[in-house]
């Protein structure tokens, strides 16, 4: 009775359909039946029933061979509109035996895998490209198989069903050439007057290497611009272009900031994010959001 509710939960989660060489197989079996109907062949009729026997036991063994695979997402880039994004998923083999010729199907994408063993963990690497901000879910991931025979194939829809923010593409005017003006009273960005001892947490871009390799010490830049920097304010109602495009352009002023440390304010209306306060993620969310 265990066997046959786990056949029944298997058989609801897989779909069997018959493929080209299932036709064929079919007129071998009519062919042998008419065989051994017209000549009373006893060892056609044995062929005609072991074939048959053979075909449905294999259709057993695929759907046992599929049921056992999970996926889950495993970490993911930032996902930004219109941009092609990497991700990576964990295939799992929950069983204590061993699956045959799996192939994983998002739209167009076929990831082939033509083992993975008992309790195994196999990680996928897979892109996205989402067309606008906002949430947006990670689904439509689908396992395949013709294991163990190719006159069927074997199909198990897996639900992810993860929810992800897709920010505003950043594009439009960088944050040194629109604030060019300020940021000469202290200097270009790249002009540096000074070394210090190198802080943990620095961005390793402000390493001075050439004082790591005269005196084995790590030293990091003292920029001019440090000296006398305020923190930057952002006002999307400042901001020329539609919503979409000042949301865009907030969003690469955003990563700009956090490459090179630098701290800053954003007024969405009523809203006030920042930087010092606010993760970078939880602000890029917000504009996403918005």
């Amino acid at each position: 009775m265990q066997l046959l509710r786990t056949l029944l939960s298997i058989h609801k989660t897989i779909i069997v359909r018959p493929t080209k060489y299932f036709f064929l197989l079919l007129g071998v079996i009519v062919s042998l039946f008419m065989q051994a109907y017209m000549h009373n062949y006893n060892i056609v009729y044995i062929m005609m029933f072991f074939i048959t026997a053979l075909a449905g036991t294999s259709t057993l063994f695929g759907m046992f061979n599929l049921h056992p695979l999970s996926l889950r997402l495993l970490s993911h880039e930032r996902f930004f509109a219109n941009t092609l994004t990497r991700y990576t998923l964990l295939l799992r083999n929950e069983s204590t035996y061993t699956c045959y010729d799996i192939s994983l199907h998002k739209e167009s994408t076929i990831k082939y895998i033509p083992i993975i063993k008992e309790m195994q963990n196999l990680t996928l690497e897979m892109n996205e490209k989402f067309p606008s901000r906002g949430k947006a879910n990670l689904d439509g991931f689908k396992l395949t198989s013709f294991f163990p025979f190719a006159h069927e194939i074997k199909t198990k829809t897996l639900p992810l069903s993860e929810t992800v923010v897709v920010y505003p593409k950043p594009y439009g005017i960088s944050l040194f050439e629109h604030f060019a003006e300020d940021l000469a009273k202290h200097g270009d960005i790249s002009d540096f007057d000074a070394i210090k001892p190198f802080i943990q947490g620095e961005n390793i871009s402000f390493i001075h290497w050439a004082s790591l390799a005269k005196s084995n010490t790590l030293m990091s830049k003292r920029f001019l611009y440090e000296q006398k920097q305020e923190t930057l304010v952002f006002d999307i109602n400042r901001l020329k272009g539609d919503e979409e495009e000042r949301l865009s352009q907030l969003i690469l002023w955003v990563l700009e900031c956090e490459q090179h440390q630098l701290k800053f304010t954003l007024r969405l209306e009523e809203k006030i994010l920042d930087s010092k306060r606010d993760s970078i993620d939880a602000i890029l969310t917000e504009l996403a959001l918005y």
